[in-house]
């Protein structure tokens, strides 16, 4: 498994052969890109897929208007960072729409855009490749490219559902690996982080798929380890499984700190 996921670079090299692939620091990228006069200083852009399930989504006890230049792209439009937002299922609120402000106010980024793709109970199998979800996310992938968007961070939060369903490891790892190669066949080369996420209701965080999640962690392969989401208990979480405006707020601080901590590394 280990000798797979490292392969996955090579294919991010291979495959980045068109102009919005070539990968970009967040100080470099600019989005939209427009040509100027006179050269003038870029802002700063995150541009994130958020993917995953109803934490990654909508699912949240209340929502959140983010600040103006924080936005949602979504089938090939724009909109304001509002939730619930477009892309993700689910009528209330979003980790999202706060960490965006969060990120502003932290200094990080000058403007962040967020691409969803997050359903409710889903589990792995159903976005690795055969799986009902998979089409979609890619084209998600392929309509941010078409709008000029370049990809500086893979934000994965889901487990639930394995952890339910009892998911082996290894096929949990399998299903993870082979999402990332087909995203990483269409140019984008930026890190993924991945969460800890495994508790929900009366099912308390299980230690197997927190093992699978933490084992994809490959540096080489710009895998990195998220946040722990399973550190949230139920005071966070407004119906044991999903965050409370608290946990709302407490799981987009968790982020920014991973987040933040990468961006500080050499």
């Amino acid at each position: 498994m280990r000798g797979r996921i490292a392969l996955l670079l090579v294919i991010a090299t291979v495959t980045s052969t068109a102009v919005y692939a070539q990968p970009l620091s967040p100080k470099q990228t600019l989005l939209p890109l427009r040509a100027t006069a006179t050269a003038k200083p870029q802002p700063r852009t995150m541009v994130a897929l958020v993917f995953g399930q109803s934490n990654a989504a909508n699912w949240g006890e209340t929502r959140h208007r983010a600040h103006p230049r924080v936005r949602a792209f979504f089938r090939g439009k724009w909109s304001p960072a509002v939730d619930p937002l477009p892309g993700a299922d689910g009528t209330g609120g979003s980790v999202w729409t706060r960490l965006g402000d969060k990120l502003i106010a932290a200094g990080l980024y000058d403007r962040v855009v967020w691409v969803p793709a997050a359903i409710g109970g889903t589990e792995i199998a159903q976005w690795a490749p055969g799986g009902r979800l998979h089409k979609d996310l890619l084209r998600n992938v392929r309509e941010a490219h078409r709008a000029g968007l370049v990809f500086t961070h893979l934000l994965w939060q889901q487990g639930e559902s394995d952890a339910y369903l009892g998911t082996p490891p290894e096929v949990y790892q399998r299903h993870f690996v082979e999402m990332l190669e087909a995203i990483r066949a269409l140019g984008v080369s930026a890190p993924v982080f991945v969460a800890l996420a495994t508790r929900c209701g009366e099912y308390p965080p299980n230690e197997a798929i927190r093992s699978a999640q933490s084992g994809l962690v490959n540096p080489a392969a710009r895998i990195f380890l998220g946040p722990d989401a399973d550190q949230l208990g139920e005071t966070y979480r407004y119906d044991g499984c999903h965050f409370s405006t608290e946990g709302l707020e407490a799981m987009a601080d968790l982020w920014l700190d991973v987040l933040r901590a990468h961006a500080a590394r050499p």
